[in-house]
């Protein structure tokens, strides 16, 4: 494994039992607040049940539980965890998770539904008995996982306190998700950082300062994940942003619709695109969009159903990527004294009388139609830029090139002659 040497301690067996997932995993974290100084909530027997159910779903598990079913357990790569100081023998899995929620399921559910149908086929009677032999090897092969899994090898975090935990786990899972393969998606990867800029401001402010953004905290988030602060900056207000937009709007969508990671995007586009940063005001201090800006990206991306199969998306903003598209037509408007990108007010969303396919269709229309004129304008320009001293000084290079421009003129004016109507 790439980490840093003195991050981990040598390997050592633990019970499985002895296993928690990790409630502060970005993935599967059911709220914003560190549990690792709170052991009575890390280690709850329900939080834990919900934790192997998440984790399961989140990481799409399936796979990887059919592989250890059909060829056993195979431990190729390490679990990482970390020794609670206030609870000898009770070991977080800060790297490792998906595994530990299959080992779980196969030792419960899994285990537990096929003694049943075993049961069942044994009672049946006329059951081929081939059938019966087949699920009692599936039985025995589960019993034989869970046998070669009741202690696993695993790997410390060099870590005797939460602070120190806090310090090393950045560097371990910054190299393992962020700058490696086995990558988190944006969202993860920003409220990851989100994570670590908020733990530092409480050691800073306390539980009662108002959070916000300050410059030398995200300049040490930066350092630890290895990226600038600007890019750091910004994954951290989108990140926050989202949160409080999931939060506020999800129970607003329209009925089987739901804002999932993905839509994540839409913030970190407005970031990157200073039009639409501007227009939906989010200023690089800010953690969340103000109420009009945030009622506006509802109303224009999510207040239309948007996941139906075989239906168009019928909102102002049928992708994410349409934030990008505004920008762009923000900069052709500004340069050919066109209108595309004000068809869209953030501060009047609710008068907003198109959507961005139409305005799209009639955008790159007049693209089409501009472009011929504006390499003719250009290169007119180009001409009349041209001094007199250049034509002397580099007559041996521009003479035949201007020949040749004069060639083609008389060319195309001439096709155009012919074409034209008697």
């Amino acid at each position: 494994m790439n980490t840093h040497f003195n991050d981990l301690l040598s390997p050592i067996e633990v019970s499985f039992d002895r296993l928690f997932i990790d409630p502060n995993n970005p993935r599967i974290a059911e709220d914003h607040s560190s549990r690792y100084d709170r052991p009575d909530a890390i280690f709850d027997p329900v939080l834990q049940e919900r934790l192997t159910t998440r984790t399961y779903e989140v990481y799409q598990a399936k796979d990887l539980h059919d592989s250890i079913v059909a060829q056993g357990w195979i431990p190729i790569d390490g679990i990482l965890v970390w020794q609670h100081p206030d609870r000898p023998a009770h070991y977080i899995v800060v790297e490792g998770n998906t595994r530990t929620s299959v080992l779980r399921t196969i030792r419960g559910p899994t285990l537990t539904r096929e003694q049943e149908k075993l049961k069942r086929l044994q009672k049946g009677g006329s059951v081929p008995a081939e059938d019966i032999r087949q699920q009692e090897q599936l039985v025995d092969k589960l019993k034989s996982i869970i046998s070669d899994t009741d202690k696993l090898t695993v790997f410390p975090v060099n870590a005797a306190t939460v602070a120190d935990l806090e310090q090393t786990l950045p560097r371990l899972l910054g190299v393992r998700h962020i700058s490696h393969a086995k990558g988190w998606g944006p969202y993860e990867e920003n409220l990851y950082m989100t994570q670590l800029y908020r733990r530092l401001f409480l050691q800073r402010h306390g539980p009662d300062e108002t959070f916000r953004l300050e410059q030398d905290l995200i300049d040490q988030v930066a350092v630890q994940m290895t990226l600038g602060s600007t890019k750091t900056r910004r994954n951290i207000q989108a990140a926050s942003a989202f949160q409080h937009f999931k939060f506020n709007y999800e129970d607003r969508l329209p009925e089987g619709e739901e804002i999932t990671n993905e839509d994540h995007y839409f913030f970190e586009l407005i970031l990157q695109n200073k039009y639409a940063q501007e227009q939906f005001e989010f200023t690089k201090d800010r953690l969340r969009l103000p109420d009009e800006s945030e009622n506006a990206l509802f109303l224009w991306a999510f207040s239309k159903p948007r996941q139906r199969k075989g239906e168009p998306n019928e909102n102002v903003f049928y992708k994410a990527e349409n934030i990008r598209l505004w920008n762009t037509m923000k900069r052709y408007d500004d340069k050919f004294r066109t209108a595309f990108a004000s068809n869209f007010d953030v501060k009047a969303p609710d008068e907003t009388t198109t959507t961005m396919s139409q305005v799209e269709a009639d955008f790159l229309t007049h693209k089409a139609q501009r472009s011929p004129i504006h390499t003719l304008d250009n290169l007119l320009q180009a001409l009349r830029d041209l001094k007199g001293e250049t034509l002397i000084t580099q007559a041996d290079f521009l003479k035949p090139a201007l020949e040749k421009i004069s060639d083609l003129s008389k060319h195309y004016l001439r096709m155009m002659e012919a074409d034209a109507p008697r």
